[in-house]
């Protein structure tokens, strides 16, 4: 990357090297940063005065295409650094960015010349439009300078002019910036016949958010009275109700940042901020009440309906339902975001409205209890859903109405058809169990239900999100939790396994190292959906759940699915840990089907015993004699003392002890239980005997010691090995035979 400026190669490292920012190691932190500083805020500083080129000196509009405007900028800023910008406003690669330009800001490494730089970048881009005779008002900056500006300009607020900054917000802020079209250095996808660029006004959105931040950023430094005119626009701006809602978080926050440093003392700036609060809760919930008035009169049975998109209303009815809907989902999430900023504002009478929205069409009883109007009305979605979002930021200002609200939440998690409501009400109770730990504990269970959610990105989410609340210790890895999260090892999402296999290889490894021991027989019983393990309740709902998490079946999908499961909990587990899994699993397990309290007849018992087998044949838990005498001989090398030395052969002599008397204690169960699976001609006797076959050879010296008193039981041993492997043997060829004759 430092010598090849390639767009693969740029993307590749952008998606590669900003993430070790997160490394548990301080040094690579390092590494990340210095690297980071160096091959893109440096490359980025360097790009120097640009000169916009001549009025005509390329094709007139109607020709423009991408690769023209984006190959004469590229000709100004060399290097790869356009592809740089684009690459660093990745979703996937702004949050490093972001913690990497926190950390060299705290550490003053941050230099003024890149934010000089960036704003030479947008003012050059901003010519070159310009000079091609296009309107103004189509134009863009090229992709991440906005987004970087507004990460550096924290710690560099006097690098940044405000001159620079009134024009762009100017510009940016008109009511007609979302035209028809769009700078081609945003857009990727954008048309390259020569028919122009098409628009995409969230990328305007984008710009602006990105412009108020870097606002905020530098309000220190901002005149009083054009912060005061710039303060009394975004409030006017936001009173109207019609922007996107990726702004109105950027203008409430920013609304709220001039108010603080622009006054005299932080009591006048929090009288200020309540003041228009309040005057914008107001507004909010005229707009939201009288929808929900225009709607019970519109509509005998009461209940919100979304605007069809042709067909029964058109005209001025159909449009004017259309942008009240519109305008109200913008108040009603602006309320959510005033509520953040400024949690001591009076919401009591805008509840009751989103109590109305929330409950609509719902006739549990149980609800009645809870305040708010009685008005039974249906899901307007886009509506239905920013209402819930709202409700759930309301509740995490005021303790009082979340115990009241939280249970109608899980509710709706458990119930909703809609991926992306459910997505969000994750979200909400991962933060409600911060916040109000003891009250959601009680509804850890219900919302690990989203592990096994139809979307993936609910799934993702749920899994992220717990396990970040498992490493706080917000919530315990206790009852069915962890053998929930078992499923995610063999997720459907590639993503979700990965994610999956770095928490219990790593973390929970060295969270809680006796988990996977602990919880190994009972994942046995649960991933089998087997009840014949002590602690299942067979009531309706619990069935119905342990059905949910369970991947009952012994197909060979479902076997190899469990497999890898118990293969990643023994990779987990010590040596003395493994010999004792080992002699579980055969007083747990096989003792307990050949004494018949584990029923052999059920499909679900053949599953648990068949496991049982395929995980004492497997060499994840087989432990060899030197296995503990390896890590004992280094140190004994390190130390050259003979006390360590004897401690390491009295180690390696437990070892060989425990597998002596481990063995001793096996066979007698294994002969037993063959016995009864002869009589009963069941199928899993070829099982056992695969598994007796790997013991014998694994276990030889053992084995031989034990059955030197017993020449007769060696003989039977040996004898209905060797008759099951020809008989193995038989099958195998007969297979490949009928094989070649289908050929």
């Amino acid at each position: 990357f430092r010598t090849f400026s390639d767009e693969s190669v740029t993307t590749e490292w952008l998606h590669s090297v900003p993430r070790l920012i997160t490394d548990n190691e301080s040094s690579i932190q390092e590494e990340c940063e210095n690297l980071f500083l160096e091959l893109v805020l440096d490359r980025v500083s360097r790009a120097g005065p640009a000169c916009a080129p001549k009025k005509g000196s390329v094709s007139p509009e109607s020709y423009l295409t991408t690769k023209s405007l984006e190959g004469e900028l590229e000709l100004l800023f060399p290097g790869g650094i356009l592809i740089l910008l684009k690459g660093i406003c990745d979703g996937e690669v702004t949050p490093w960015v972001k913690k990497l330009c926190t950390s060299l800001g705290k550490k003053k490494r941050l230099k003024p010349k890149i934010a000089a730089a960036l704003q030479n970048i947008i003012r050059t881009s901003e010519s070159i439009w310009l000079s091609h005779s296009m309107p103004i008002e189509k134009w863009t900056a090229p992709a991440g300078a906005w987004f970087l500006l507004s990460e550096v300009s924290v710690y560099l607020s006097k690098a940044v002019e405000w001159e620079f900054l009134h024009h762009h917000w100017q510009l940016l802020d008109k009511p007609g910036s979302k035209g028809k079209l769009q700078s081609p250095l945003l857009q990727g996808n954008a048309n390259e016949d020569g028919e122009g660029v098409e628009s995409n006004s969230v990328a305007w959105a984008g710009d602006r958010v990105f412009l108020l931040q870097t606002i905020s950023n530098v309000s220190m430094e901002l005149p009083a009275e054009p912060a005061a005119d710039l303060a009394h626009n975004l409030l006017k701006r936001v009173e109207k109700f019609n922007m996107h809602s990726t702004e109105v978080n950027a203008h409430v926050k920013a609304l709220r940042t001039l108010c603080k440093v622009k006054s005299l003392n932080p009591e006048e700036a929090d009288q200020l901020v309540m003041r228009w609060g309040q005057q914008l809760l107001s507004k909010a919930h005229e707009i939201l009440e009288k929808y929900i008035s225009d709607d019970k009169e519109a509509n005998n049975n009461n209940s919100f309906f979304t605007p069809p998109r042709s067909g029964s209303r058109k005209g001025k009815q159909a449009a004017r339902a259309s942008r009240l809907l519109s305008k109200t989902v913008t108040a009603v999430y602006t309320v959510g975001s005033l509520v953040v900023v400024c949690p001591a504002a009076d919401v009591s009478s805008i509840v009751p409205l989103l109590y109305t929205v929330v409950t609509s069409g719902n006739s549990d009883p149980k609800l009645n209890k809870l305040p708010g109007p009685k008005v039974s009305l249906k899901q307007t979605a886009p509506l239905y859903i920013q209402a819930w979002l709202t409700l759930g930021k309301i509740c995490l200002a005021d303790g009082k109405l979340a115990k009241s609200y939280i249970p109608l939440f899980v509710q709706e998690l458990e119930k909703s058809d809609c991926a992306a409501l459910r997505n969000n009400l994750v979200v909400m109770m991962a933060d409600f169990c911060v916040r109000y730990t003891a009250l959601v504990d009680c509804y850890i269970a219900k919302i690990t239900k989203c592990l096994r959610d139809p979307c993936e990105l609910v799934r993702r989410q749920t899994f992220i999100l717990l396990s970040r609340l498992l490493q706080r210790d917000y919530v315990k890895w206790r009852g069915v939790l962890f053998l929930r999260f078992l499923l995610c090892l063999v997720d459907d999402s590639e993503k979700i396994r990965q994610l999956a296999d770095f928490l219990f290889g790593n973390i929970l490894k060295a969270k809680a190292p006796l988990l996977a021991y602990n919880s190994f027989i009972e994942a046995i019983y649960v991933l089998n959906d087997c009840h014949a393990h002590n602690g299942h309740n067979d009531s309706k709902n619990s069935r119905t759940e342990s059905r949910l998490f369970s991947i009952r079946g012994n197909d060979e999908r479902s076997r190899t699915k469990r497999m890898r499961i118990y293969v990643c909990l023994l990779k987990q587990m010590a040596p003395e840990h493994l010999l004792a899994t080992f002699a579980k699993l055969c007083a747990e397990i096989l003792a307990a089907a050949s004494d018949g309290m584990l029923n052999i007849d059920d499909i679900t018992g053949q599953s648990v015993l068949q496991d049982a087998f395929q995980i004492l044949a497997c060499k994840e838990i087989r432990v060899s004699s030197h296995r503990g005498a390896a890590s004992d001989s280094a140190e004994v090398e390190e130390d050259g003392d003979s006390s360590a030395s004897a401690a390491a052969a009295k180690g390696k002599a437990i070892t060989q002890a425990v597998r002596k008397g481990l063995i001793q204690n096996t066979i007698p169960i294994f002969i037993e239980l063959k016995r009864l699976l002869e009589n009963n001609n069941s199928p899993l006797t070829g099982s056992l005997m695969e598994c007796l076959r790997v013991l014998l050879k694994d276990y030889k010296n053992e084995i031989d010691d034990m059955l030197v008193a017993d020449k007769q039981l060696q003989k039977e041993l040996i004898y209905d090995i060797q008759k099951y492997e020809s008989a193995k043997a038989r099958t195998t060829a007969a297979e490949a035979v009928a094989g070649m004759q289908n050929q």
